[in-house]
């Protein structure tokens, strides 16, 4: 069977899966010891170079050592998540976490 061609995704197909992320994010939790805490999500846009930011506000509230992150589809389930290493005592008013996202495309060839 022969292999084929690249076809890319278009600009608008890219932006489609962009609102997507941003549709399906629900929540965070975070890790402070051997607990994990529900977060909500601070906001979530699309940044100047592409990438899809989903933000977290730790505010006064959260604990000074958070070891862990985790982000949640709208459906319950787990989307994202893993070890983090944030110390909220560094800072004054607390911190504003980005994760962000880029969407490559390849051919698939090396």
């Amino acid at each position: 069977m022969a292999e084929a061609s690249y076809i890319p995704l278009t600009e608008k197909a890219l932006d489609d899966l962009k609102e997507y992320i941003k549709r399906c994010v629900s929540h965070a939790e975070y890790r402070a010891g051997d607990k994990w805490e529900r977060i909500p999500i601070y906001k979530v846009e699309t940044l100047v170079d592409g990438r899809v930011a989903i933000f977290v506000l730790f505010d006064h509230d959260a604990p000074d050592e958070i070891t862990g992150i985790r982000f949640y589809h709208k459906n319950g389930f787990l989307w994202a998540g893993g070890n983090e290493n944030l110390n909220k005592a560094e800072f004054e008013e607390g911190i504003l976490y980005r994760y962000t996202l880029k969407i490559v495309q390849s051919s698939g060839k090396s």
